[in-house]
């Protein structure tokens, strides 16, 4: 029992751990009071990121444990240390967007692999000797990690998916000259307990003592330890629907996985094919992000206020304008017969008939459209909607702070 519990404990000595429970109550308290100051009320309950980084992680983080154990994946101290190494680096550095798979495990495996190579080739010294792994090396355990690589990256496709369910995280800046602009910015993590085992020797850095948990399998001693591996994605979307982006970012990490695969299955039956699962990764998730930064127009005015009418930002869940089927960056013309240029206009125009409401929407191809609701007391003043038009109690407030 003291064993388990031991094996268990050492993943919170991670530190990694809590820098991204400390960055997702940032990030969590962030969003919440930016949505309450531009749309007067959060969208999202606080509980959204804390779900998915801790309860979907945990449950995602057995099942993986349970396919890591069963397909006999090992791997040892250098590799963790060059991992947790390169997470922070990647989350420095890029952010949330840095902690996909394809960055962490593929650089981690990359890297380790080249300092083994510089020690066949250089004179060791202290440094390298720390980064030497002769287990790394092997075939068997280079194709063990590329499987572990394929199972994370299709945990970011269901991180994606996760963040598709709820895709309404708008918010506004301002840009040129003051104009104002909309944008849907995400960041989100799941933290996965990975359940392992990793190979000890007398006089290395993990050897067997007697107060930790120690294995034996044939003439190599395993020792178990919990391992926090964090899987995130980031992304901010200006010039086009964030479910249609965020569907392409799917089928896009979907195939990359699947291709990642393909690889792998080939590093089985050719021993030289066996780093390339890793750069496949690292190069495929790389232009991924390359075609969505270049795709997202930040010239575009998707989300740009509108001579027209009312552009839209989005809706809120379970609201009078998400079942009249409103998207985002549609533009509203007209509210129970009357024009609408404001939000005030269409405050006006509501009033006319509190029970029943009519509108005229252009759509993202400025056709336009009717739709219709009946209203009724627990309907929001203005249905459910985020507009990019700025109301008139955040501008007074803008104007004190100015």
């Amino acid at each position: 029992m003291l064993n388990g519990v031991t094996g268990v404990l050492s993943f919170f000595l991670h530190p990694l751990l809590w820098i991204i429970i400390l960055s997702t109550f940032i990030v969590t308290n962030k969003r919440i009071k930016q949505e309450r100051h531009l749309f007067n009320s959060r969208i999202y309950s606080g509980k959204m990121e804390w779900m998915r980084l801790l309860f979907v992680g945990l449950l995602i983080g057995i099942s993986l444990s349970a396919i890591i154990w069963y397909t006999g994946v090992l791997v040892d101290f250098s590799w963790l240390f060059t991992l947790n190494l390169i997470t922070l680096f990647m989350f420095v550095l890029l952010g949330y967007r840095g902690l996909s798979s394809a960055y962490t495990i593929g650089l981690a495996t990359l890297v380790l692999i080249g300092l083994n190579f510089i020690l066949l080739i250089a004179k060791s010294n202290d440094f390298l000797a720390f980064f030497s792994s002769g287990l790394m090396m092997q075939p068997r355990i280079l194709n063990g990690l590329s499987v572990l690589l394929v199972l994370c990256l299709l945990v970011e496709v269901l991180l994606v998916y996760l963040v598709l369910r709820r895709p309404m995280q708008p918010s506004r800046v301002k840009i040129r000259r003051g104009t104002i602009q909309g944008q849907f910015k995400y960041r989100s993590a799941l933290l996965l307990p990975l359940f392992m085992l990793l190979p000890v020797s007398e006089g290395g850095v993990l050897h067997a003592t007697s107060w930790w948990p120690v294995f034996a399998v044939g003439n190599q001693s395993f020792i178990p330890i919990v391992v926090p591996v964090i899987i995130g994605m980031g992304a901010r979307i200006r010039s086009d629907k964030p479910q249609r982006v965020l569907k392409k970012r799917v089928v896009a990490i979907l195939a990359l996985a699947l291709m990642v695969a393909l690889v792998s299955v080939a590093g089985y039956f050719y021993n030289w094919l066996t780093f390339t699962p890793f750069v496949v990764a690292l190069l495929g998730h790389m232009g991924i992000d390359l075609y969505f930064w270049l795709e997202d127009d930040p010239d575009s005015d998707k989300y740009h206020l509108s001579p027209n009418g009312i552009r839209v930002m989005g809706t809120r869940d379970t609201s009078a304008a998400r079942k009249m089927g409103i998207e985002p960056g549609e533009i509203i013309t007209g509210c129970n017969g009357k024009s609408v240029y404001t939000r005030q206009d269409l405050y006006d125009a509501m009033n006319l008939n509190r029970a029943y409401v009519r509108l005229t929407v252009l759509d993202e191809f400025e056709e336009p459209r009717f739709v219709e609701t009946a209203l009724y007391e627990e309907d929001s003043f203005e249905m459910g909607l985020l507009f990019v038009e700025e109301s008139v109690i955040e501008e007074m407030t803008e104007s004190v702070k100015s």
